[in-house]
């Protein structure tokens, strides 16, 4: 059995560090490490980390959009897809994704039996959906885009912008890779006047003391 910390968590920002550490605790299974905001960012980081230390998984955590009607504020997403839809080529009638082009994949998949018993923890104390969360690099500011997104993929649950960048790097590490995303508005018009950061981060608070006794050894 290899020494503690077993599971890294990578957040954005320092308000989501905060509010996962409030769920943790004084706990040495966990290293939380702030990822930056985006794709790039959020792979170097985690790369950096898996560099340093091995672990059994690596976690991205933090607040998201829920499309609506699937994932409703102040619940959790479980992600059973992390997936980049920008990432490849146009083409005159469709979107060339990377694997069309063959130059690797944009969906990673999180280990099914160990992503149902993160779930399952969950659910105990957040209302608690699982599906996919795509990684985009605009977020979106319109419902125009919003449907576009859920027409191409239809079984897309929430949007943030760093999942596709942590499993980037996890993959190269051999990690296992998860996203649990705490859900501060409705995908669509940009408004960050109906935004629930409290709630999110309410939320961030219970699935990580969740996940502390998921864990705990």
């Amino acid at each position: 059995m290899q020494s503690n910390p077993q599971t890294l968590i990578v957040v954005s920002v320092a308000a989501e560090k905060e509010a996962i550490l409030a769920g943790l605790g004084r706990d040495d299974t966990f290293d939380v490490i702030i990822g930056g905001v985006g794709i790039a960012q959020a792979a170097a980081h985690t790369a950096k980390k898996l560099r340093e230390k091995t672990y059994d998984r690596v976690i991205n955590m933090g607040i998201a959009g829920g499309f609506e009607n699937k994932a409703p504020v102040g619940s959790i997403v479980v992600a059973t897809k992390i997936i980049s839809p920008e990432i490849g080529a146009e083409a005159p009638d469709h979107f060339l994704t990377i694997d069309e082009l063959g130059f690797g994949t944009h969906i990673f998949s999180s280990p099914k039996e160990e992503m149902t018993r993160i779930s399952a923890t969950l659910s105990k104390t957040n209302s608690v959906t699982t599906g996919a969360i795509i990684s985009v690099m605009t977020a979106t500011g319109t419902q125009e885009t919003a449907q576009a997104r859920l027409q191409a993929i239809p079984h897309v649950v929430a949007e943030a912008m760093e999942g596709y960048g942590v499993a980037t790097a996890a993959a190269l590490f051999h990690c296992p890779v998860f996203e649990i995303r705490a859900i501060s508005n409705v995908v669509g018009i940009r408004d960050l006047s109906t935004w629930r950061f409290k709630e999110a981060f309410a939320a961030l608070t219970k699935a990580a003391t969740a996940l502390k006794e998921l864990y705990e050894r």
